[in-house]
């Protein structure tokens, strides 16, 4: 039986949870103080928390803190039920780790609907990623030493690209830990990230614990969010992200990892475990600077030109340097060119609506889906699938038109 547990300091709220959640038929037990919940929480071992905010030893917040730092606790759905309705409080449960914001005074029905939805999507989250790949997934990190590349835009198109093509379980890793723009670029709202995962060692850690930080996008695209604040992603281990690479690579056909501009850990660790790495440039002297210097680094690190590739992004429409120079001084051809589109791409971050997947029919779309297929497994590359998508369908008729 599905076991909940209520915290809350007034008496008269748990009859008015209980009376709401009747029909469901639950196992419910009460609180009637933060640190008494905690005490049940690890006791009781819910299925789900609901929690008051307002309480007169520690509040609401503290409690979800409390309780994400604990490995067991780490994909528990819990909702937070207060008074409080303002924005700047729900952020705040969202902030601590809860699930979901729920104002009182509320309405039986939407009570149940709100508890009802985490456990099914906490369901649902598990029985989709239990199951490992029979072959290890294939891993692209998109890498450039340089800010203002278009990295995080191109990893995001990638990754909505692959599953769109092929409607196998693909993933995007925010790795970018001091400032990560994934979540914003794909309109999801920031609920959970890396950071809900430091509690964990390696030894710990398992898909269960993973399923919990993984947001699922519209596209059918999963992703893992960077941490709201940078100070957060010192918490987290390097064997932690070690495990949790490992992971997801067992569990999903395609992995991107859109890295920071450096080498730091998250970098070198994503880096030595992708099966390629797609260097970003754009047109102009700092730009290839700083690809050279990255290729210097990666030779010290003993990563193969096999592993390499190079994409030029024109971030800006006049001015630039010429294709044959820039693949001159890289000494690695160019796997391909993006044009200058700038109302679309800052449209597309402005509302969050990656064109690959908004947009298909667009220009730059067909570029990026291109790019995507490009990419692929080879296994997939190389043969018809039996059901076609609509995304293999635009990449093959233009494939066609070219060859006319």
């Amino acid at each position: 039986m599905t076991r909940i547990l209520v915290v809350d300091d007034e008496p008269l709220n748990h009859q008015l949870v209980a009376r709401a959640l009747e029909p469901l038929h639950y196992e419910i037990h009460f609180a009637e103080n933060g640190l008494r919940g905690i005490s049940q929480a690890r006791a009781l071992k819910p299925d789900a928390i609901i929690t008051d905010v307002m309480m007169p030893d520690i509040n609401g917040y503290e409690l979800t803190r409390t309780l994400r730092r604990e490995p067991q606790f780490a994909a528990t759905p819990i909702l937070v039920l207060t008074a409080q309705s303002g924005l700047e409080d729900k952020i705040k449960s969202f902030e601590a780790g809860a699930d979901g914001h729920l104002t009182k005074p509320f309405e039986a029905a939407e009570l149940t609907a709100s508890i009802t939805a985490l456990l099914r999507r906490m369901e649902a989250v598990k029985s989709s990623r239990m199951t490992p790949i029979q072959e290890t997934g294939y891993m692209i990190a998109v890498h450039s030493l340089r800010g203002g590349t278009g990295s995080s835009t191109l990893a995001v198109n990638l990754g909505a690209g692959l599953y769109s093509l092929w409607h196998e379980p693909s993933i995007l890793l925010d790795l970018t830990m001091t400032a990560g723009q994934v979540a914003l670029m794909l309109n999801m709202t920031l609920k959970r990230t890396w950071a809900d995962i430091a509690p964990f060692t390696g030894g710990d850690l398992d898909m269960d614990a993973m399923s919990s930080i993984i947001g699922s996008h519209e596209s059918g695209l999963h992703f893992i969010a960077a941490p709201t604040f940078p100070s957060e992603a010192e918490t987290i281990r390097g064997e932690t992200l070690g495990t949790a690479l490992s992971l997801v690579k067992d569990h999903y056909q395609y992995v991107v990892a859109d890295l920071p501009h450096d080498f730091s850990e998250p970098a070198i660790q994503a880096l030595d475990m992708a099966d390629l790495i797609l260097m970003i440039a754009t047109p102009d002297m700092a730009s290839i600077r700083a690809i050279t210097a990255a290729l210097d680094t990666y030779k010290k690190l003993g990563y193969s030109k096999e592993k390499l590739r190079f994409v030029l992004n024109a971030t800006f429409p006049h001015s630039s340097l010429k294709k044959d120079k820039i693949e001159s001084a890289v000494g690695i051809p160019m796997l391909a060119a993006i044009p200058y589109v700038q109302d679309v791409l800052v449209d597309a971050i402005n509302l969050g609506q990656p064109p690959v997947y908004q947009k298909p029919n667009e220009t730059i779309s067909g570029i990026l889906e291109d790019l995507a297929f490009r990419l692929s497994k080879d296994v997939h590359r190389k043969n018809k699938p039996d059901h076609p998508t609509d995304a293999w369908k635009r990449v093959y008729k233009r494939y066609q038109e070219r060859r006319k």
